[in-house]
């Protein structure tokens, strides 16, 4: 029986993988706009890729609210100097099949002794 690994993934060409982020990219700021979570004025960094949004914060509440409004799980990494990356898997929001749901990974860089939300912690996956 063959599994997810043994399959290649299908080679996209530059112009479909452009449509893709193009798509993905409008999901996730119309996620940002209507359900009003926060955006680049509030230090919010984001790539849309072809099969996920990678989102970079430098303030914990961002990661709280996309937790609040979307849900999802968190995961740690603990890196050498002092930091934790804390990551946040959830998805956009969509009432139209044109746009499907697409991953959203919001990250957030803390010094590992810093105080973090009661609820993040628990959103932790073990």
């Amino acid at each position: 029986m063959a599994t997810s690994l043994q399959i290649p993934a299908l080679e996209l060409d530059w112009y479909e993988q452009a449509q893709l982020r193009e798509r993905n990219d409008f999901s996730y700021r119309s996620t940002v706009d209507y359900k009003q979570l926060p955006q680049a004025d509030r230090h919010v960094a984001h790539e849309a890729l072809a099969d996920r949004v990678l989102v970079t914060a430098t303030d914990m509440d961002v990661l709280g609210e996309w937790l609040y409004v979307q849900g999802g799980t968190v995961t740690t990494v603990d890196l050498p100097s002092g930091q934790t990356v804390w990551t946040l898997c959830t998805r956009t929001w969509t009432d139209s099949p044109r746009f499907p749901v697409v991953p959203v990974y919001v990250s957030v860089t803390l010094a590992t002794d810093a105080p973090v939300m009661h609820e993040i912690r628990a959103a932790v996956s073990r």
